[in-house]
């Protein structure tokens, strides 16, 4: 992981130097006029790590459970960027993927997720593995991936992680929290049980866990852990409740699910039996719009974030309950 901005910040000694660089944050309170009884309101906009500037590409978000912060796959800039829950820039790390003839390249990092020994995984386009790297973004170990190309993560409340797989090998594989590999499930396919070209995964409690993909006719199935299809909901047709690309995935505590739309520019919130219960929409680059939303993640305390590839940002959501006016949380691990 080679290093932008060498100079040590915090605690956690991450490395980056926030100071002059500011980051252009926009606070904003009320969502637009039309989502005034929405499930989700625009709390902060992270446009880019420099004043001025916008992400290139972003495809993935993670927030690190311990401080908050937000960590952004700046897939453009080939940089995993991070800043401060109040969207203050902490350092920027180009990260390196060594491709299968052992090249080391500027990588196209994409997915994050954080597990349950605190490290951050990350999947990049051009690395056939799950990279798993520690606060200061160094190097711990590797997921091995025996076929396919990783693409999606989720990590349960026991530690153990889940890797999705796209192109023509699209199962799911699961590794213990020391990584050791625990199988794999799936098979090739479109019809209800079958995967194509897995976008996200999110572990539903601690006995299932829904699966996105890209070509499946069931935008969001749901399986066992052990991967024993169980239901599904969201097809291609017009309407709320459906599914164009789905691109990320949050679960609640109870349940519920949160489902990013791409193309749809949607996040749509669903009750613990896929039933839709509300819907956040809106186009162009005003709070709280979307043009190619492309990751999705939440900090368990009633944030989402939200990482558009179209405009070049990351938007924090609060997160409200839409029948009682509570937040909704997941567990973290």
């Amino acid at each position: 992981m080679r290093q932008t901005d060498p100079a040590r910040h915090g605690s956690l000694g991450r490395l980056g130097n926030p100071l002059p660089l500011a980051i252009f944050v926009l606070l904003v309170a009320p969502a637009l006029p039309a989502w005034s009884d929405a499930p989700a309101t625009t709390r902060l906009t992270v446009w880019g790590y420099v004043r001025g500037t916008a992400f290139e590409q972003p495809r993935g978000v993670a927030f690190d459970p311990v401080d908050g912060a937000i960590y952004v796959s700046n897939t453009g800039a080939h940089t995993i960027e991070v800043f401060s829950k109040l969207g203050r820039p902490l350092g920027r790390f180009v990260h390196r993927a060594s491709r299968p003839t052992g090249e080391a390249v500027d990588g196209r990092p994409t997915a994050l997720a954080f597990d349950a020994s605190g490290h951050l995984l990350v999947v990049d386009q051009l690395a056939p593995y799950v990279d798993v790297l520690d606060r200061r973004l160094r190097p711990v170990t590797r997921l091995a991936i025996p076929a396919g190309h990783p693409a999606a993560l989720a990590v349960a409340r026991d530690g153990t992680i889940y890797v999705g797989t796209s192109t023509e090998a699209s199962r799911v594989y699961r590794f213990r929290r020391d990584y050791t590999p625990d199988g794999s499930w799936g098979e090739e396919g479109s019809g209800p049980g079958y995967l194509q070209d897995v976008s996200a995964l999110a572990v539903l409690g601690d006995s299932a866990i829904a699966v996105a993909c890209e070509r499946t006719d069931l935008g969001v199935q749901i399986f066992g852990l052990d991967g024993a299809y169980r239901r599904g909901f969201g097809t291609h047709e017009v309407g709320d409740g459906n599914f164009s690309l789905p691109s990320g995935l949050f679960a609640t505590a109870d349940g519920r699910l949160w489902v990013l739309d791409e193309i749809r520019r949607t996040l749509q919130l669903f009750d613990a039996g896929g039933a839709l219960m509300a819907v956040v929409t809106g186009s162009g680059t005003a709070r709280g719009g979307f043009e190619h939303p492309s990751a999705l993640a939440g900090d368990g305390r009633g944030s989402l974030a939200v990482a558009d590839r179209g405009i070049g940002r990351v938007q924090v959501f609060d997160i409200h309950d839409p029948h009682e006016g509570g937040v909704s949380a997941q567990q973290q691990p």
